[in-house]
């Protein structure tokens, strides 16, 4: 179950983080706040297509599986 929090925060991050970049390099400072928000928003809405995006050796991984 560990994995999968790692797979899920390692998502949000990367989210978050394009939010933030994105938003102040549009508006500068004022816009950190609501560039986290928005990559929040982006990273929940965007793993619903996690099965089409995740590569198979990652979600063996999340499973615990070994690949042998």
């Amino acid at each position: 179950m560990g994995r999968i929090f790692l797979v899920v925060g390692c998502w949000f991050a990367l989210w978050i983080g394009i939010g933030i970049t994105w938003s102040v390099l549009s508006r500068g400072v004022d816009g950190l706040f609501s560039g986290a928000m928005n990559g929040a928003w982006i990273a929940t809405f965007a793993s619903f297509a996690w099965p089409w995006l995740m590569p198979s050796s990652i979600r063996r991984w999340m499973d615990g599986k070994s690949s042998a």
